[in-house]
């Protein structure tokens, strides 16, 4: 969830306001450079500007080059400025006066002069109280980048696990969601690193809930959080966030069995708050309870169908080898699949999807429930949520006409996670219908590098009748990169057999250029059969074409110099933000 748009927070550099002239790369005429936001330079700050980013190439005099930008950072050009903290972060420097005009400059009134003073600040290394109170209030900006640069910031320099608990307590006060989501997010990547954090968290007010929506989706690796979490759900003063840390228990699983008793006395005082009752029965079925039987029995003879439903799966679960629990449990779920209620017939799926039973037992219900329109997202969503435990089940399903759409639906939710499945899917492409074949190949995509095995096959579809099935094959290709180099020859061929005259060829043949640029990026042939078309791309009318033709020149590294500047352009001039966000991403990585 999140590395992208960090990397694009902390690496920000030019995003222009959107000129009401064409595009500066669509233009014969240039200007010497931009200020940032779209405007020229003036010729002697472009010269400023070229020697500012000259000390950032090669092995520049450390001594020099911190003498250069130290001056440039009072410069009253907003470019020189950022240009001088770009500067600054690559190198890395720790000077005192410099960091000292980092400080000033994350305050900046140019926030592209934030961004980068934020960004050195994190290179820098410096963690004195000052660095600390400027990122802390850069966390707090009303503008969501610079909020979410100044987090990133703080995570990277490995501020104490307190000091950033209390930032992130007061980001999480404000109402700016954007920016919570990008505190949760911090917290999520860290995974296991995050529990110290994590744990001072959850003894903030303002922190708690967002803390439990990380280590839900952390999961097991959160397990050092228990202790605080099973002192926080037996609080009873917090009641809207109880339930969500139920939940982080649940996902948790038996690492959490030893506050059992904490949910258990949790689902007693809040008797009346059924979020708290559903959420706590979860919990219980999923850190595989002992003691739970009489709260469960109770809430199994609730009036309530949902409750019931819960009360019976979380029965049979902390129950195994009880068929009679099992029996009972099975008929709710069945009933709850029939629901209006989308979240009581999502949890009916989970539940026949996660119980014990004997193999195959839940399948016929959960393909029959597939059958029904309102309920098939449910099960799609259910089973994907199983993961790895379910690749297996998926693996069966795909060998089978009958089931195998419904299993690469089920894999399309998976992500990286249906890595399982690969041999499975490559054994069915040949069979498949062209429909199910294009959904084949975008699961084969998300696999990425690990779906190698699939290589020859996706080039033997490049040559299908069918235009999706020829273009979900290039993607699935592009996406699995190196690996799938003995496609490289079938897809030269798709950048010579073009009728000009046909759009869909056009694309097709853009499209064999992008996945060349990153499956044989080092290949002088390739680049020169590529380069042209690529530049095209960039001139094109789509913002689409644009965009990946961007992210080809990335993928082609130092071979695409020649298209660098146009990016650079791009940048701040494109008429589309999405096309001038990754130009920025390409823009920095190269720098």
């Amino acid at each position: 969830m999140s590395t992208i748009r960090f990397s694009l927070a902390l690496g920000a550099c030019v995003l222009a306001l959107q000129s009401s002239t064409p595009p500066a790369h669509a233009q014969s005429a240039t200007t010497a450079g931009t200020t940032g936001d779209g405007k020229a330079l003036a010729q002697n700050d472009a010269a400023a500007v070229a020697a500012i980013d000259h000390l950032i190439q090669g092995n520049p005099d450390k001594g020099a080059a911190t003498q250069s930008i130290n001056e440039a950072l009072d410069s009253p050009s907003d470019a020189l400025r950022w240009h001088a903290a770009r500067a600054a972060g690559h190198l890395r420097l720790s000077d005192p006066a410099v960091v000292a005009k980092l400080q000033n400059g994350a305050g900046d009134d140019n926030w592209v002069v934030q961004l980068h003073s934020i960004s050195a600040l994190a290179q820098s290394g410096d963690k004195t109280d000052r660095t600390i109170e400027v990122l802390t209030d850069g966390a707090l900006s009303s503008k969501t980048r610079v909020a979410a640069a100044s987090i990133a910031a703080l995570r990277k320099l490995q501020v104490s696990p307190e000091k950033l608990a209390a930032t992130l307590n007061k980001v999480l006060a404000g109402d700016n969601g954007a920016v919570a989501i990008y505190a949760v997010e911090a917290m999520v990547d860290a995974g296991a690193k995050a529990v110290p954090l994590l744990k001072a968290c959850l003894k903030e007010p303002n922190s708690a809930y967002w803390a439990c929506l990380a280590i839900a989706d952390i999961g097991p690796d959160a397990a050092g959080t228990v202790p605080e979490l099973g002192a926080f759900v037996s609080s009873h003063d917090k009641a809207e966030a109880i339930p969500q840390a139920l939940m982080a228990l649940a996902a948790i699983g038996p690492a959490a069995k030893s506050v059992e008793a904490s949910i258990v006395t949790a689902m007693e005082h809040w008797a009346d708050d059924q979020s708290v009752q559903l959420s706590g029965m979860y919990a219980l079925g999923a850190i595989n309870a002992t003691d739970a039987r009489q709260v469960l029995d109770q809430r199994a003879s609730s009036d309530d169908p949902f409750e019931a439903m819960v009360a019976s799966w979380a029965l049979a679960k902390t129950n195994p080898g009880d068929d009679q629990l099992l029996d009972s449990a099975v008929k709710r779920l069945v009933g709850g699949l029939q629901s209006d209620s989308p979240n009581m017939a999502h949890a009916a799926a989970h539940g026949l999807a996660t119980l014990e039973m004997p193999e195959g037992t839940a399948a016929p219900y959960l393909l029959e429930a597939a059958k029904n329109p309102s309920a098939r997202e449910h099960v799609l969503t259910a089973l994907a949520s199983l993961g790895a435990e379910g690749i297996p089940h998926a693996n069966k399903a795909l060998a089978n006409p009958e089931t195998r759409e419904l299993a690469v639906d089920v894999l399309a939710r998976m992500g990286s996670q249906a890595e399982g499945a690969t041999s499975a899917l490559v054994a069915c492409m040949d069979a498949a219908e062209p429909s199910v074949s294009v959904q084949i190949n975008y699961v084969l995509a998300n696999i990425g590098p690990s779906a190698a095995v699939a290589a020859e096959k996706l080039a033997a579809q490049l040559n299908s009748s069918n235009p999706l099935v020829r273009q979900s094959a290039m993607y699935a290709l592009r996406e699995i990169g190196p690996a799938a180099g003995s496609a490289k020859a079938s897809l030269l061929s798709h950048l010579t057999e073009v009728d000009s005259s046909s759009a869909q060829d056009r694309f097709e043949q853009l499209a064999s250029a992008w996945t060349l640029a990153r499956i044989a990026a080092n290949d002088p042939a390739v680049q020169k059969a590529i380069l042209p078309i690529i530049q095209n791309g960039l001139a094109s009318e789509s913002e689409l074409e644009r965009r990946e033709s961007i992210a080809a020149t990335a993928d082609l590294g130092a071979a695409a110099s020649a298209l660098h500047s146009t990016v650079a352009e791009m940048a701040s001039s494109d008429p589309s933000a999405s096309v001038r966000e990754v130009a920025v991403a390409v823009v920095e990585r190269d720098n």
